[in-house]
């Protein structure tokens, strides 16, 4: 028993002391643990939130460049300048022809060049030599090939 009776009463007083104060951290701990995860709930709460679904494409909002425009109508007004319409069923007779086949280049521009098989009988108007403008009239076989059965010399041209 060496311990003096003064020693014993502050032995004591400090475990108290210890006591109470695991008292106050067992009593604050659950608490600020309470308010943490209140204010994290209701913080995710109050957070925005973003639907995507519902977007636009900038490219709506933005003005149209004028540059691009002009450029696209200018190559628009030059490919309709350089579109050539060829007469429907005139051409020109070309040099490839021979008794089988008679070759035919569009009229005016000399871009197509077809070649089609004659009927046994070509009814000729005016003169189909190589170079003439002629006005050709076809026969139809089954709706999908076609032979040469007239040509007439168009001389208007």
């Amino acid at each position: 028993m060496g311990e003096s009776f003064s020693s014993r009463i502050i032995l004591k007083k400090k475990k108290r002391l210890k006591y109470k104060e695991m008292k106050k951290i067992l009593f604050i701990v659950p608490l600020l643990a309470i308010l943490f995860m209140a204010s994290a709930m209701t913080g995710c709460r109050f957070a925005k939130s973003y639907e995507d679904g519902d977007t636009v494409a900038a490219s709506v909002f933005e003005p149209e460049d004028t540059t691009i425009t002009a450029a696209k109508r200018k190559h628009a007004a030059a490919k309709a300048a350089a579109i050539v319409k060829d007469s429907a069923d005139i051409y020109y007779v070309g040099d490839g022809s021979n008794r089988q086949f008679l070759q035919l280049v569009s009229y005016p521009s000399k871009r197509d060049t077809l070649v089609y098989g004659k009927t046994r009988h070509v009814k000729v108007k005016g003169s189909a030599d190589f170079g003439r403008v002629v006005r050709v009239r076809f026969y139809l076989l089954n709706g999908t090939d076609s032979l040469v059965s007239g040509v007439e010399e168009v001389k208007e041209f």
